[in-house]
């Protein structure tokens, strides 16, 4: 691996992260993005988000973290052209890539959906209403709408419903995305309000998703390779879980080429065999054939919008 060419400009990667975080959860994933950086030509930026003077500045009336973040990212956009902004918790596994495989410069705003549930995700379902850590992966372009983008999705921290189980900014940004893509759809967007607003579990929250994808149509670009990062990578050693490595990367031993990754033979997967391991197809299908019964309000499937 070496420096990528700045076909699109600059890129920085952004990691926000508070120090009990980094220093109890985060150390192995880190160390492989460190290594990664080191053999390319990205700029990293590790932000505090409760030390940053900047984010204490532009961010400090932010009470959940999650919504910071977005209000931090935000702050330090316009000192790039495209911003990769990761969880502490993402590692990577083959470094033989460069992010601009994963940008499409005919938009702004890249987000990833999420084949079990049709969420575009903000963060894992696992933390959605039990606060947690950030978890939170997107591509933004230091454009108009890239940074009101960021600066609306933070402010939804103040338009999140008070006492309905209304999934933290997971829930706002389905919101935003309706109001942002499709503003003329204002009856749609009364109604998947409405439904958020009354959520009181997992199920009922859902038949907001689903009334928000409904009107945002169901087109999506697969992007083929998934070999580079893995997101959830908890632990402050690889000897904690059965990993991609044979020991802990260190990043000063890193260099040019491949130099410090220290593969376990048994690990290295084609993508084809990736795919074909985990049946990400056969899965998706499986849950795309069962989670529309999980998506009813009031008995009923969520014909809200059609």
């Amino acid at each position: 691996m070496g420096e990528c060419p700045p076909l699109l400009g600059n890129v920085t990667v952004f990691v926000g992260f508070t120090a009990a975080m980094r220093k109890n959860t985060y150390d192995a994933s880190l160390r492989t993005l460190m290594c990664y950086l080191k053999t390319t030509n990205y700029t990293l930026l590790l932000i505090d988000l409760d030390k940053d003077p900047r984010v204490q500045r532009g961010c400090g009336n932010h009470s959940m973290l999650f919504y910071k973040k977005h209000c931090a990212v935000a702050m330090y956009l316009p000192e790039t052209d495209w911003m990769l902004v990761l969880d502490a918790d993402t590692g990577v596994v083959n470094p033989n890539h460069c992010i601009e495989e994963w940008i499409d410069d005919r938009v702004d705003v890249l987000l990833y959906e999420r084949f079990f549930n049709w969420e575009v995700a903000a963060e894992p379902l696992e933390n959605s209403c039990t606060g947690g850590d950030l978890h939170y992966h997107i591509q933004v372009k230091n454009s108009n709408f890239g940074i009101k983008f960021l600066r609306e999705f933070a402010k939804y921290e103040f338009k999140t419903p008070g006492k309905s189980w209304h999934g933290n900014d997971q829930g706002g940004l389905m919101m935003l995305l309706l109001k942002l893509l499709v503003p003329d759809a204002t009856n749609e967007f009364n109604v998947c309000q409405d439904y958020w607003e009354k959520a009181t579990n997992y199920d009922t929250y859902m038949a907001a998703v689903v009334c928000v994808r409904a009107a945002l149509g169901a087109e999506r670009i697969w992007p083929k390779k998934a070999d580079f990062m893995l997101h959830g990578w908890k632990g402050r050693s690889v000897r904690e879980w059965d990993g991609p490595f044979e020991h802990d990367i260190d990043p000063n031993k890193c260099g040019s080429g491949f130099e410090g990754w220290w593969w376990r033979s048994e690990k290295k997967k084609s993508i084809e065999e990736i795919r074909q391991v985990n049946m990400l197809e056969e899965v998706e299908d499986q849950y795309r054939s069962d989670f529309p019964d999980q998506a009813k309000a009031n008995g009923r499937p969520n014909q809200a919008v059609v």
